[in-house]
Formats: structure tokens, C-alpha cells, sequence
């Protein structure tokens, strides 16, 4: 603005020279017509100027009735919320820790409706050394009497030379077919509320040997795009005398050890896609003559972040030294697809033990109970069909009905909702 103020003055300063100069010359001479008629002009466009530059000093004076108003401090914003970004618990520079935890409620067609705790399940791991590291797990269980339980569910120190062999000593889950070392004690991970029938845990019922005690060693085999991976195990066995703990933690009953072997095949041309197989063979103590018992497992399973199509079947052999051979079998189907953060589900099961095999007439209903606690021996079969909604990268809500045919007694509904989350 006081650049235009400057302009202005100094083209009426040239006018006015222009037209003193003009009026001096008429003065002494008698100008032409046309020369007095520029004069009157150029006194015209002094005028205007003059007019011009008033009305821009009226228009830049400031009010004089009231100061201007002062400006209020600027506030800091309100942040929004959020999520945490995932990260690893550190406890101590070497320990790390995850938890998990879940509750719900059950409705079932034969017992009481009940609301849930489940589980409280502490997860640790920690490297010794570049090679050494261990793995803990401790877990807070309901027990049928409504006290709550504490179990180690796993601890171990493994040892890792490379990708073609590790191995590790101690309590651990077993590699009885796919889903129980896919999916250990954290029901967060399962998509479903509950794990198959047959593969319950033995301290809840389950009737294969799911932990164990001794070593397992693991690895890949050179084969190029075909991912082909080995397991090997040798353990202290299953305790199947009635009233006591399954996992043999401190003393075998027997000088026989457990083994279990398998292979898995993780090809790089299907992303996702694994199967494989395993064989195990133990010496079972029970009254009478010792029961040789093998189990064999084969699964076929694909999973992304779409799509869970799980697929196992087991065979269960026990034979008497003289007597003769009793077969349980069972499978298991599971599928999945996710829509955002909904994954409908669907499940069906089939489960056949002998009922006159040694072995599981031998154990206790406590010790026996792949479902509702009792010491059912038979056919179970039927379908599950639930949904799951990840409502936070670290919580799920899940609702899921069952329908269970057994034989010989009456079909039994089930309906279970669960809320899972990790920490």
C-alpha cells in the first residue's frame, strides 16, 4: 500500500511540474486552442489523482473506537484414538512374554447353562545364547469342582544348529498329527471355540497322548522346492492307571519309551498348502498283559489369509500279546473363509473307539472324556457350524452351535460363545 501512496504522489508531482511549465509558457505567449485545451486536461487529471489518493488513506485508517481485538492462545489438539501397534513384550532383556486369555458361555441340552472362565495362559521365551533359547508356558484352568487349576503346560530348551536341525528337551506337545502343535493352549489362535474331539488335551479328557516328556528333534530334508521336513520323538509315554496324571513328568511306569515319527511337505509352488503324516508307537501298562499301542495320523491342510480348509484323519491300534487287535478311528473337517473381519466357520466331526478295548476300559472317567466328561465309549459324530469377529487386532468374539449323535444314547445341542484375546 505504500508502494501504490508513493506511485500516486510522484505522478502528481509530474503533472503538477507538467502544468506549472504549461501555465508559465501560456503567460508569455498566447498558446493555441489545442494547447489550452491540454492544459485544462492535464489540471482535470491532478484533480482526479488528488480524489483517488483520499479515498485510499480513508479506507487505510484504522477504527478508533474500539483496539483490536486480541487473539485467544491456540489450544493443542485433541488427539485420536488410536490402536497400539503390535510389539514384543519385554519383560527382561532376554524374556519375552504373551498372554492369553478367554470367558464365555455354554448352554448344553443335558446340564445346567453356565457362564465360563477358560483359560489364563502365560506364554514366555527367551534366548540363551545364539544357538540356546528356552520356551515356557504356564496355565490357569476351571476344573470341574469350579477351583482353578495351574499346569506347565510346556517348558523347554532347545537347541538350534539350522534350518536342518534343532532339538529340544523337555515337556512338550507332541506332533500327533497337525492340529496339535499348530494350535497349542492360546484360544485366540483356534478360529473355532474348542479343538476337535480327538484332539483334546489328556489332562481334559483327550485320549491321545497330546503331551509328553523326553526330546523332539525337527528339521528339513533337502528336497529342493518341495519343502520336505522331518520330526522325530522319544518320550516317557502316557500313564493310562486310573487317578493319576497322564504325562509322565518324573517316573515312567515302564522301561519302554514312546516314538513318534513324521514327515510334512510345505511345497513353494502352493503357498499355504501342507501334508503330512506320523506314526507312534508306545508299550501301554495297564492290568493284564502289556498293550502295545501305535497311533497313525494324516492331515492335508491349506490356510491364507482367506481361506482354512483343515483336513485329519487317525487310527488308533491296540494289540495284546495274544489277544486281538482294537481299532478307534476318526477325522475331522474344517472350514473356513473370512469377509473383513468375519469368519463364518463350519466343522464336522466323526469319532469310533471300541468298546471293548483294554485300554479305554481301563481308564477312569476322568481320564477318558473326549466330551462332557463321562467315560462314553463309542460312535460321536456331528456337525459345528459358528462364526468369529476379530473386533481388535488382539480380541475375538466367537458363537458356535454343535449337534452331537452318539451311539446308543440321546443326540445332545450345544450352544458355546467365547470371548479370546492375547496381551
Amino acid at each position: 500500500m505504500n508502494k501504490l501512496f508513493l506511485t500516486i504522489q510522484l505522478r502528481l508531482l509530474c503533472l503538477t511540474l507538467v502544468g506549472a511549465l504549461a501555465l508559465s509558457a501560456s503567460a508569455q505567449q498566447t498558446p493555441p486552442a489545442s494547447q489550452a485545451e491540454i492544459n485544462q486536461q492535464l489540471m482535470q487529471r491532478i484533480q482526479e489523482l488528488e480524489k483517488e489518493v483520499q479515498a485510499l488513506k480513508g479506507q487505510t485508517q484504522p477504527p478508533q473506537a474500539q483496539p483490536p481485538a486480541v487473539a485467544p492462545p491456540p489450544t493443542a489438539p485433541v488427539p485420536e484414538p488410536v490402536a497400539e501397534e503390535p510389539k514384543v513384550n519385554e519383560v527382561a532383556p532376554r524374556l519375552k512374554l504373551i498372554v492369553f486369555g478367554d470367558v464365555g458361555a455354554q448352554v448344553l441340552s443335558h446340564v445346567p447353562s453356565t457362564f465360563e472362565f477358560g483359560s489364563l495362559d502365560l506364554f514366555m521365551t527367551a534366548r540363551l545364547a545364539d544357538k540356546v533359547s528356552t520356551l515356557g508356558e504356564v496355565l490357569f484352568t476351571a476344573q470341574s469342582d469350579n477351583s482353578i487349576g495351574v499346569d506347565v503346560e510346556r517348558l523347554l530348551l532347545r537347541y538350534r544348529q539350522s534350518d536342518y536341525f534343532t532339538v529340544a528337551m523337555g515337556r512338550y506337545h507332541t506332533w500327533v498329527g497337525y492340529y496339535n502343535t499348530a494350535f497349542n493352549k492360546g484360544e485366540f489362535l483356534e478360529t473355532a471355540i474348542d479343538r476337535p474331539f480327538f484332539y483334546q488335551f489328556d489332562d481334559t479328557g483327550g485320549f491321545l497322548p497330546m503331551q509328553e516328556v523326553g526330546v523332539t528333534t525337527t528339521g528339513k530334508i533337502p528336497s529342493g522346492k518341495l519343502g520336505l521336513n522331518y520330526v522325530l520323538e522319544v518320550g516317557n509315554g502316557r500313564n493310562w492307571r486310573p487317578g493319576t496324571e497322564p504325562v509322565q513328568n518324573q517316573q515312567d511306569t515302564n522301561n519302554s519309551k514312546s516314538i513318534n515319527g513324521g514327515l510334512f511337505v510345505r511345497p513353494e509352488s502352493v503357498s499355504g498348502l501342507q501334508a503330512g503324516f506320523s506314526f507312534r508307537h508306545d508299550n501301554l501298562t495297564v492290568p493284564g498283559p502289556a498293550v502295545s499301542e501305535t497311533i497313525a495320523t494324516a492331515h492335508v491342510v491349506f490356510i491364507n489369509s482367506k481361506y482354512e480348509i483343515l483336513n485329519e484323519g487317525i487310527l488308533v491300534r491296540h494289540v495284546e500279546p495274544t489277544g486281538p487287535i482294537f481299532r478307534t478311528s476318526g477325522f475331522y473337517s474344517q472350514f473356513s473363509w473370512a469377509f473383513g473381519k468375519l469368519r463364518p466357520y463350519f466343522r464336522y466331526q466323526y469319532f469310533n473307539a471300541a468298546s471293548d478295548d483294554p485300554v479305554w476300559v481301563f481308564a477312569s472317567p476322568n481320564q477318558y472324556a473326549p466330551l462332557y466328561n463321562t467315560s462314553f465309549v463309542g460312535r460321536l459324530n456331528g456337525p459345528s457350524l459358528g462364526v468369529r469377529y476379530d473386533f481388535s487386532q488382539y480380541s475375538a468374539v466367537k458363537l458356535q452351535y454343535d449337534r452331537y449323535d452318539l451311539r446308543g444314547l440321546q443326540p445332545v445341542n450345544e450352544l458355546t460363545s467365547q470371548v479370546a484375546f492375547t496381551f
